[in-house]
């Protein structure tokens, strides 16, 4: 069994899913992750499909240094820039299907699950290498990612019961004062 980096708060009402090694740009992942985080399951994998049909954007909160500005960001009030990262958003999706199938064999209600935590790091660097002039070599390396996402189930509200008519209630000197002064009698 690997190891999360973040238990969920309530293990029997949440599902988990990871992937390693994955060979997408760390930093459009970390944003696509971002972009989803706190959303509920149906809704991130709409807007996710959204992305890949160029109908939405991922905004760029950390990493768009050299990336141009999006007005689609307004949506998401960031007013900055944003891509359409497709590695990144395929990869996302299939991990969202392997949290909702884990959600099903727990029998959770998979219209209620919400993203809980979703996390993403970096993984060891792929070495290639790329020949320059006057017969010198370079590194030309990739940046992979590791990611884990947990589903949890939005749980019920419990309404807090009403306060009891007779119970005593404490006050201080001072708002036993204040409350002297406002009826008139004297001190």
């Amino acid at each position: 069994m690997v190891k999360y980096s973040r238990e969920p708060e309530n293990p029997v009402k949440s599902a988990k899913a990871r992937a390693s090694d994955l060979r997408t740009s760390f930093k459009n992942m970390r944003e696509t992750a971002m972009a989803i985080k706190g959303m509920e399951l149906t809704s991130a994998r709409t807007y996710l499909n959204k992305v890949l049909e160029k109908k939405d954007v991922i905004p760029l909160r950390r990493f768009g240094g050299s990336a141009g500005r999006s007005n689609l960001c307004k949506i998401h009030n960031h007013y900055g820039p944003g891509r359409y990262p497709e590695k990144s958003v395929k990869h996302l999706l299939d991990i969202l299907t392997n949290a909702e199938s884990n959600a099903e064999v727990k029998s959770l209600d998979t219209e209620n699950l919400y993203v809980t935590h979703i996390q993403v790091n970096q993984a060891q660097k792929g070495r290639r290498r790329t020949y320059r002039a006057h017969g010198r070599i370079n590194a030309y390396m990739s940046n992979p990612c590791h990611v884990e996402v947990v589903l949890s189930e939005k749980e019920d509200n419990v309404k807090k019961p009403e306060e009891e008519a007779g119970k005593i209630v404490r006050k201080s000197k001072k708002q036993l004062a204040q409350a002297r002064l406002k009826n008139g009698s004297s001190a």
